[in-house]
């Protein structure tokens, strides 16, 4: 009886060995498969994430913004695009621009996402401006020089690519008052035809305040030849605002501004018939248009 009860425990023993035995192999399956199963889910989905246009205006004269995966690798036809922290990526289309772009993402893994966007066409109306000093339509030969030299160096504080983030914010008016002249008008002065008009005109008293429309950095504070007193800001990723025929300014080059703060004051420098602020706004070399960036002039 002592040898039986002895052999029935030993066969105890043995089963339930075998059955741990068992269960731990079923215990680590299935941790494996938790594993591989969560990976799955964890794994960056390029599909989800995609390549898409997230705000902005696909129209002539539009800026619109682009989200990505941020570990991507961004081009707008054939040329490096820069993307933000979160993946974004902003860019602009001219007055004249018919074509779409086409941009192509590469991600880290070897994926690659595409995206071709084409602008909407816009109807633009014609300005006639009279009573300007002929100087200043059809300006001497002994000032071209310097006309030259204030192109290029405009062209240089737009030409800035930096990391600054202003351009994701919500666009304000930089001063109020009357609209006397808007984007893309083909300008007809002293009634010869000359390039549109890449601005918008706000007409107010001399010392109106100027503020700034977004966060940035001034790239530039000069007196040119059309534009007079001028103040060119840095927004970031190659968006700048440019304020021209001011009476004074608050600022100075490389001085940091953030949205509201007060830039200076409207004046009528430069090539002017009277008080206003002419507000412009690139992406680079390409002009956009201010009034869709900022929505409508809200009432004071």
């Amino acid at each position: 009886m002592a040898l039986l009860e002895h052999t029935d425990f030993g066969v105890t023993d043995k089963y339930m060995s075998q059955m741990m035995s068992k269960i731990m192999r079923i215990i680590n399956i299935t941790r494996y498969r938790i594993f591989i199963i969560l990976a799955f889910l964890l794994a960056p989905s390029h599909v989800a994430t995609a390549l898409e246009v997230v705000s902005g205006h696909t129209t002539q004269g539009g800026m619109i913004i682009i989200k990505t995966d941020p570990d991507a690798t961004l081009t707008v036809d054939d040329q490096p695009l820069m993307l933000s922290a979160e993946g974004l990526a902003v860019l602009g289309f001219h007055r004249d621009d018919t074509s779409a772009i086409h941009l192509h993402a590469t991600y880290s893994d070897g994926g690659e996402a595409y995206l071709a966007v084409t602008p909407e066409l816009r109807q633009f109306n014609e300005q006639r401006i009279d009573g300007l000093p002929n100087n200043m339509v059809t300006p001497p030969q002994a000032v071209l020089d310097r006309i030259a030299r204030d192109r290029i160096e405009v062209s240089k504080a737009r030409s800035v690519s930096s990391e600054l983030t202003g351009w994701q914010q919500d666009f304000i008016w930089p001063t109020y008052g009357i609209i006397t002249g808007i984007y893309g008008s083909r300008r007809i002065l002293n009634g010869e035809p000359r390039a549109p008009h890449y601005g918008i005109d706000i007409a107010a008293n001399t010392g109106t305040p100027v503020k700034a429309p977004a966060d940035g950095v001034i790239t530039m504070v000069d007196d040119l030849y059309f534009t007079g007193m001028t103040i060119i800001m840095d927004h970031g990723h190659g968006i700048s605002s440019t304020f021209l025929h001011l009476d004074k300014v608050n600022v100075q080059l490389g001085e940091t501004v953030k949205q509201g703060d007060n830039i200076g004051s409207v004046g009528s420098s430069g090539r002017s018939t009277g008080a206003h602020l002419d507000w412009r706004i690139n992406w680079f070399d390409k002009r956009l248009d201010p009034a869709l960036l900022a929505g409508p002039m809200p009432d004071r």
